[in-house]
């Protein structure tokens, strides 16, 4: 699978009016960032697709081994590496590429982390697929996912408008026992399903042992 050249594009042309986008509630960022720390250990490799401009990458950092980040868009990647660098975080990698561009070997990390990303995915089953083969066994899937089906009618709307006139990538309308079910179907176990918000979903999942 490569890279969409579309929606990296349309990430580039955004990156820096993103970059200064402020977090939209800091308390529930804050929230997940403490939720997720909770399963991480000083030992652990961590990945992170879809990083964005890197800010949570390099948060977790202090807290593990090391991290990986990727992200489809080489704008966004380029000020994830500027954050690093004038934070003086030097165990985060940042790197261009969608999650499957990068034939990860299997059970290598102890946590994938998908933030705001699962629903702009091509397949999201197919994401879920590879991040269950790269984790090690009882390592987590931690992701943080807009449910556009919950939005109002007008929402939805737009979404697919702007979808159909292409200044958007793909974006998935889940529902929250679709998600949950899709997590359930690759082979997770949802320990912590928390919904801040009627239209958005935290999702800390373990992988499970292979079946007899």
């Amino acid at each position: 699978m490569q890279t969409n050249v579309k929606a990296a594009n349309f990430w580039n042309r955004i990156s820096k009016r993103y970059a200064k986008k402020a977090v939209p509630n800091e308390e529930i960022y804050l929230r997940k960032v403490e939720l997720t720390q909770a399963y991480l250990l000083s030992s652990d490799s961590v990945l992170e697709f879809g990083c964005g401009t890197g800010s949570t990458a390099i948060m977790h950092a202090s807290k593990v081994e090391r991290v990986e980040a990727t992200d489809i868009s080489p704008a966004m990647i380029e000020i994830a590496k500027e954050r690093a660098s004038a934070a003086n975080v030097s165990n985060v990698s940042f790197e261009v590429g969608a999650l499957e561009d990068f034939n990860f070997k299997p059970d290598s990390y102890n946590a994938v982390l998908g933030l705001n990303v699962m629903h702009l995915v091509e397949n999201p089953s197919s994401t879920l697929t590879e991040i269950h083969r790269v984790l090690r066994e009882g390592g987590v899937f931690v992701s943080s996912t807009p449910l556009i089906q919950n939005e109002f009618v007008i929402v939805r709307w737009l979404v697919k408008f702007v979808q159909f006139i292409g200044l958007v990538p793909k974006i998935h309308s889940f529902k929250r026992e679709e998600y949950l079910d899709l997590v359930s179907e690759a082979g997770f176990d949802a320990v912590f399903a928390w919904t801040p918000s009627e239209n958005s979903i935290f999702v800390i999942a373990k992988k499970l042992a292979p079946k007899d």
